[in-house]
């Protein structure tokens, strides 16, 4: 198996089809995807006004949590883009399942 085609693998196994999204957010997906879920975890939907407001809640904690964590070869810019545009139906749905305990 080439180079390509573990990296085309990759990309299937983590639900990541879109081409564009760069080798080194790939190589570091399991991490992003825990960062996410323990803000999420630590999240308190209820504090906010919508989705919206908490979407940016959550982008906010993580780009505060990687003041003082670097992920090499990644901005906390490239992160937080990468979580906007590819986990933002994770957030939404943690949203709608945790503010109805509210």
């Amino acid at each position: 198996m080439n180079l390509q085609e573990q990296i085309s693998r990759m990309k299937s196994m983590m639900g990541v089809i879109d081409e564009n999204v760069p080798i080194n957010v790939i190589r570091r997906l399991k991490t992003i995807k825990q960062l996410l879920d323990v803000t999420l975890d630590n999240s308190h939907p209820c504090d906010f006004d919508d989705e919206n407001h908490f979407k940016e809640g959550i982008l906010y904690d993580i780009d505060t949590f990687l003041i003082g964590y670097e992920m090499e070869g990644m901005s906390s810019g490239e992160i937080k883009d990468f979580i906007d545009e590819y986990l933002s139906e994770e957030i939404r749905r943690h949203y709608i399942n945790a503010s109805e305990d509210c």
